[in-house]
C-alpha cells in the first residue's frame, strides 16, 4: 500500500486492535517505552515514512522518540529551538493539521524547522497533541515526503493511538 494515495487508506481491524494493545502495553510501562511503541505503530498502520513523539510533562523529563534517524534528529532539534509544529500542537493542545514544508506559513512560522525538515526530504507534516483527561503532555507528528497530508482516517487513528499513549502514562506523570 506504499504508493497508493492516502485517500484510499484502509486498514483491518486485526492490525488495528494489535496496535492499540502494543500501546496500551507499552503505555504502563512508562515514557520510553510508550513513545518508541507509538512511533512503531504509527509508521506500521498509517503508513507514513517517518513519525516523532515528544512527552514534556508539566514537570518531570521531556522523552523524544522517532521511527527513524531523519525524525529524531528533526523533533530534537525542534525542541532546543522551541519551534515547529509539534511546539504549537503541545501550546495550544490542538492538531496542527497537514502543513505543505514549502507553504509561506511554514517557511515563516517554523524558520529552523521547515529548512531541516525539507533537508531531510520531507515534504509535508501533521501533528497531534497527546492528551490526557486533563492537558495535552506530549505531541506526535506524522512526517510525509508527499506534499499533501495523510487522509482524515490516518489523522483519526493517530489521534486516537497519541491520546491511548498519553492515557496509559498520566500514572507515571504524576508520579514524577
Amino acid at each position: 500500500m506504499r504508493g497508493m494515495p492516502y485517500e484510499v487508506y484502509q486498514v483491518d481491524s486485526e492490525r488495528l486492535a494489535t496496535a492499540f494493545v502494543e500501546v496500551a502495553d507499552a503505555s504502563v510501562r512508562g515514557g520510553p517505552q510508550a513513545l518508541a511503541t507509538l512511533v512503531a505503530c504509527c509508521v506500521t498502520l498509517l503508513e507514513v515514512p517517518s513519525a516523532a513523539a515528544v512527552l514534556k510533562p508539566p514537570t518531570g523529563r521531556v522523552e523524544v522518540a522517532a521511527s527513524d534517524n531523519r525524525g529524531l534528529r528533526l523533533e530534537r532539534a525542534a525542541l532546543s529551538w522551541g519551534e515547529g509544529p509539534g511546539a504549537d500542537c503541545r501550546a495550544s493542545a490542538q492538531p496542527i493539521r497537514g502543513v505543505p514544508l514549502a507553504h509561506p506559513y511554514a517557511r515563516a512560522n517554523w524558520p529552523s524547522y521547515t529548512a531541516m525538515a525539507r533537508s531531510l526530504g520531507f515534504a509535508c507534516v501533521v501533528a497531534v497533541p497527546l492528551r490526557t483527561t486533563e492537558r495535552a503532555v506530549g505531541s506526535l507528528s506524522l512526517l510525509s515526503e508527499r506534499s499533501g497530508p495523510p487522509g482524515p482516517l490516518q489523522l483519526r487513528l493517530g489521534q486516537h493511538l497519541a491520546d491511548a499513549t498519553a492515557r496509559g502514562v498520566q500514572p507515571h506523570l504524576l508520579s514524577s
